[in-house]
């Protein structure tokens, strides 16, 4: 064990030297000493002053795509991950973080999308910096549902109610345990790009990512790290905060790549116009208006729509759930993923696939 912190300790020590040089002189490091570094941080082995040096250098440095991959490489050595008994899985990663400016649709997509006939997964956690926003935890937890589930429940679950939830606090502990020291960090780090593209569950033959995006730099980094975590395609979607939902009063911006990944991943961009859809066209995404309450808000919210309340919220739900049907049924226009989204939210189907997925005791 001796040797093993002397040699991470060594590493550590060799990596900062040469990225947290100054501005445009920092130097990247290898694929497999940013692994090794990130399996020893994991392990708890490296002080946490020397964690935060390195991550913050590599970001002001801006990681290369083989430090990316490195670190993703520790990450995913750590993530326990299970094969469910289902065909096709489709894994929805929000921000970790959460919303903070909309009282945000997004937890609610599982159970429209499983009712659409999909197997669907949402993981995450309770609250992480920067933010410390709304996330699917919160409402989940708030509406009566064990958000610490084993990742086996998490599975049979899948393969009973076609949908579930699973909190990185069970599939990567050591990751989540590093939680306060990401809060004092403040900024963000490469860690949180790549903690949503971790694969707890899997599909018995293929499996599929669903991320939120903002920056233009970010479609080719998620795109090539989910294909390295074994992910059989990724949707990319520009949304409201970097989240699921896309913009009621904006064309759709979206990414579709299988595996292999095509060699101009910019070619794969495709805007699509919304004004055809049966859906308001005024605002992003439901208002926050009660910042002491925005968790309860948001689930009385969703309820509603589930309920079949029409409004912005239910709009918004219907485009992020209906672009996800849409780019997985070919046979299907948007609007006609639209308007079999709508069907399930007024037949009440949506409805008791929520209250399984929250029943999951």
């Amino acid at each position: 064990m001796k040797s093993e912190n002397s040699k991470a300790h060594s590493e550590m020590r060799e990596a900062i030297q040469r990225i947290a040089v100054g501005p445009d002189r920092g130097r990247d490091i290898s694929r497999s000493a940013a692994a090794s570094i990130i399996q020893a941080v994991l392990a708890g082995h490296i002080d946490e002053i020397q964690t935060a040096v390195f991550l913050i250098a590599l970001r002001m440095k801006r990681e290369s795509m083989a430090e990316f991959q490195g670190l993703f490489d520790g990450l995913g050595a750590s993530c326990n991950t299970v094969t469910a008994d289902v065909d096709e899985l489709v894994c929805l990663a929000d921000p970790f973080d959460g919303y903070v400016r909309t009282s945000t649709m997004t937890p609610f997509i599982a159970p429209v999308l499983a009712a659409c006939g999909m197997t669907v997964l949402m993981h995450g956690v309770e609250s992480v910096g920067p933010k410390h926003g709304i996330t699917a935890h919160k409402v989940y937890a708030l509406a009566g549902m064990d958000c610490h589930q084993s990742v086996d429940a998490a599975a049979m679950r899948l393969a009973n109610d076609g949908c579930s939830y699973l909190d990185q606090s069970t599939y990567a502990a050591d990751l989540y345990a590093l939680g306060d020291l990401r809060d004092r960090i403040v900024k963000r780090t490469a860690l949180t790009t790549l903690e949503r593209l971790l694969m707890p569950v899997k599909g018995l033959q293929r499996t599929h990512l669903i991320l939120g995006y903002v920056h233009r730099a970010y479609p080719e980094i998620y795109a090539k790290v989910a294909e390295q975590a074994g992910y059989d395609s990724i949707l990319l979607l520009k949304g409201v905060e970097g989240g699921l939902a896309p913009a009621l009063n904006k064309p759709l911006r979206r990414f579709f790549f299988n595996r292999p990944l095509p060699q101009t991943l910019d070619s794969e961009k495709e805007l699509i116009q919304l004004e055809n859809l049966a859906l308001a066209k005024t605002a992003a995404a439901a208002p926050i208006e009660n910042q002491s309450s925005r968790v309860e808000e948001c689930l009385e919210a969703g309820l509603s729509v589930l309920n079949g309340r029409p409004g912005l919220a239910r709009d918004s739900l219907c485009l992020a759930a209906a672009v996800i049907v849409f780019t997985h049924n070919k046979s299907l226009s948007l609007a006609q993923a639209v308007e079999k989204v709508q069907f399930c939210l007024d037949n009440g189907s949506a409805r008791v696939r929520f209250d399984a997925m929250i029943s999951n005791r």
